[in-house]
């Protein structure tokens, strides 16, 4: 009987670590800017090789697949790509031209095709971020120039977005959910819903279930249906509620006392404040996420900056988890009946954020 036990069980063992789950990625590397490899299986192992003849080879056995792992060179480089982890064998191939090209199974194939195909638009993005880098941190800075290049920027990124959400449409695999991953955090929620649909079949995987989240989190906040509401202290301890605004167009600013970008978008919200609030019925209530031993920094900067509307502190960052703000400057955009409508990231010249704000405040 034990005997029969032990044979069953060297069977159970031989069936669940059988070929079908097993790995191979194959690392070569010319060019490289170090001679050590790491592996890093997300929340269950990272892993480290040394190159043999610019050569290495990680295996093991996969626990769920297909999975989002990353590998590349250790510290300081950490330069590294992003990988499919599936059955079968990898190539990771890495060259100083063109860094790294992944290749052998599957996903990864097609997980690379995507990336070919995205990069001539991420790398005119990029040339256009860069030029506008330049002209904001001249002495003097040209505000005509910034702008200038400000309208390239988004023109660029906008082609970059359709491309990519050309080659999500297109690819309802594993490999196409990776490529929407770096887009959800400003996504309209038609597009986020498209996303849920579209890759059910990774329902158990973690980076769906991320989707799943930003879109429930915009559906609440920027579909078009009443937001949340809060009552938090001013400046002075009084309670502000968001419904004492009802009536008036609303942007709700995310920020802290330590975030450079928030403080320099405040002078553009101000001009754009000082034209709208009677015109346009336009109210600001920035909310602060500073912690109680910041208060009086926070209060201070309010006073620096000139800030001439409605100042919110909540230190337990309660209103930044229900609206999923997970980096600052944040606005998002109510209308006169409570429901929001727009979500705006990051720092903006002043009149791209006039626009953005223009396609709904008339």
């Amino acid at each position: 009987m034990k005997k029969l036990i032990l044979i069953s069980l060297i069977v159970l063992v031989a069936v669940s670590c059988g070929p079908k789950r097993h790995y191979a990625i194959q690392v070569s590397s010319e060019g490289g800017p170090g001679n050590r490899i790491v592996h890093n299986n997300w929340d269950i192992s990272s892993d480290t090789l040394k190159l043999d003849g610019g050569k290495c080879m990680f295996t093991g056995i996969i626990d769920t697949f297909p999975k989002l792992v990353s590998i590349g060179f250790t510290p300081p480089s950490y330069l590294s790509t992003r990988m499919i982890l599936e059955p079968g064998k990898i190539f990771v191939d890495y060259t100083k031209e063109n860094g790294f090209k992944l290749g052998g199974t599957e996903n990864n194939i097609i997980f690379q095709k995507l990336l070919d195909e995205m990069k001539p638009f991420q790398d005119d993005a990029a040339k256009v971020w860069k030029a506008w880098n330049v002209a904001y941190n001249k002495t003097p800075r040209s505000k005509e120039e910034c702008e200038a290049i400000w309208i390239q920027h988004e023109d660029a990124n906008q082609r970059t977005l359709d491309k990519t959400r050309e080659l999500i449409k297109a690819n309802p695999n594993f490999a196409g959910l990776v490529i929407t991953l770096p887009i959800i955090r400003s996504e309209p929620v038609e597009y986020l819903k498209s996303y849920v649909d579209e890759f059910k079949a990774f329902s158990n995987n973690r980076w769906f279930q991320m989707i799943v989240k930003e879109y429930e989190i915009a559906d609440k906040t920027i579909s078009g249906k009443p937001v949340p509401g809060f009552s938090f202290p001013d400046t002075t301890g009084k309670m502000v509620s968001l419904s004492d605004f009802k009536g008036k167009w609303v942007l709700l600013d995310f920020w802290y006392v330590d975030c450079p970008w928030c403080r320099k978008l405040t002078p553009h919200m101000i001009d754009i404040y000082k034209d709208w609030k009677q015109s346009k019925n336009f109210e600001i209530i920035s909310i602060s996420v500073d912690k109680p031993k910041d208060y009086k920094r926070w209060k201070e900067a309010i006073v620096e900056d000139k800030s001439p509307w409605t100042q919110v502190n909540d230190s337990t960052k309660t209103y930044p988890d229900v609206y999923g703000i997970n980096g600052y400057p944040t606005l998002i955009l109510v209308d006169p009946q409570g429901n929001g409508v727009k979500k705006i990231i990051g720092y903006q010249e002043e009149n791209g954020l006039r626009r953005l704000l223009g396609e709904f405040i008339k």
